[in-house]
């Protein structure tokens, strides 16, 4: 080999690398901007994702009967009242507690609604009315690092589930006969199946109802990488496994563990999975992957055609509360027996 063909060779070696360090830096750089944006909440661009939430939310109540909704808020609003207990890492977490709204109220029945990404318990309103009329005491939290709950960085779902346990476990102490419904809508879907899937799960809790939920968090992320940021499939892996070390470092979480395939496997509480068809931020075959993967007593899934993201409830609400009605007291029947 000739000294000039060795030259070009080495030059080419040389600016390999230098391609290759450049673009890794570029993509550890695009990762952590991106955890950042989503996680979180001193980046000014996290108040621009709340702002998209709460006009999700908008479109939420635009399509829900204005009746019920206005009689959801306004009652909320008039009869809540206020929980603190503290996480496991030490954040003081808030919750909006109210009583049932029936003539028949269901002594020990209890339910916990949590809310998704960027958004707070206001929107869980309607949700926790339908559940006081069913006779339930109900408790909506704010998750970690929205409204009054304290934290830095949003968790996902995943850091979440221990939060949720936290809530669990003040009921439990209070009414050791509890009967506990877990709800959850997108983010507050995945916190409340992982939370079911814990080795240390009361059991107090006889039902998950999940709205929404994604399969794993890696799935989501590289879903949004995909198809809302458009990235090449190899950025967007490098970027969703940047995103992993810097929830790492920041929550000593792990966001490959955010798994409800996994959760669902090892879940032995009764599952309702809620999706809409049309649901463009997380996919609607996800409700397929979790139903598909349940080991448990018992497990209903349940389509709205035509709905969007946490839409079900509203493109169809009498279908979808005669579907949680019929779980629940399937779910309470499966217990008794």
């Amino acid at each position: 080999m000739s000294s000039t063909m060795t030259t070009t060779i080495r030059h080419i070696g040389q600016g390999t690398a230098i391609f290759t360090a450049v673009a890794g830096a570029a993509t550890a750089t695009l990762g952590g901007l991106a955890y950042r944006f989503t996680c979180d909440t001193r980046s000014p661009l996290f108040v621009k994702n709340s702002q998209r939430a709460n006009e999700a939310v908008g479109e939420q109540l635009r399509q829900s009967d204005n009746a019920e909704q206005q009689a959801a808020s306004r009652w909320f609003h008039d009869t809540r009242q206020s929980w603190t207990t503290y996480s496991e890492d030490g954040l003081r977490l808030h919750a909006w507690v109210l009583d049932p709204d029936s003539v028949h109220p269901r002594p020990h029945w209890y339910a916990i609604c949590c809310h998704g990404f960027c958004g707070e318990p206001q929107e869980m309103a309607k949700y926790a009315l339908r559940y006081a009329r069913m006779g339930c005491t109900v408790i909506v939290p704010a998750m970690r690092a929205h409204e009054r709950s304290q934290g830095r960085y949003v968790g996902l779902g995943y850091v979440d589930r221990r939060d949720v346990m936290c809530w669990i476990n003040l009921v439990v102490r209070a009414d050791p006969d509890a009967s506990i419904i877990l709800h959850g809508n997108s983010m507050g879907a995945v916190a409340v199946m992982l939370a079911a899937a814990e080795p240390d799960i009361p059991r107090q809790v006889i039902a998950v109802v999940e709205d929404s939920g994604y399969s794993t968090i890696d799935a989501e992320l590289r879903f949004v990488a995909k198809t809302m940021l458009k990235m090449p499939r190899g950025i967007g892996l490098q970027t969703v496994a940047v995103m992993n070390a810097c929830a790492r470092i920041h929550t000593k979480s792990d966001f490959r563990r955010g798994d409800c395939l996994c959760a669902a496997r090892r879940m032995r509480v009764p599952l309702l999975c809620v999706h809409g068809t049309n649901d463009t931020m997380v996919p609607y075959e996800f409700m397929d992957r979790i139903a598909a993967s349940y080991r448990g007593p018992l497990c209903r899934t349940f389509s709205v055609q035509g709905a969007g993201h946490t839409l079900s409830a509203s493109t169809a609400p009498d279908a979808y509360w005669n579907a949680v009605r019929g779980f629940v007291e399937a779910a309470a029947g499966w217990r008794e027996a």
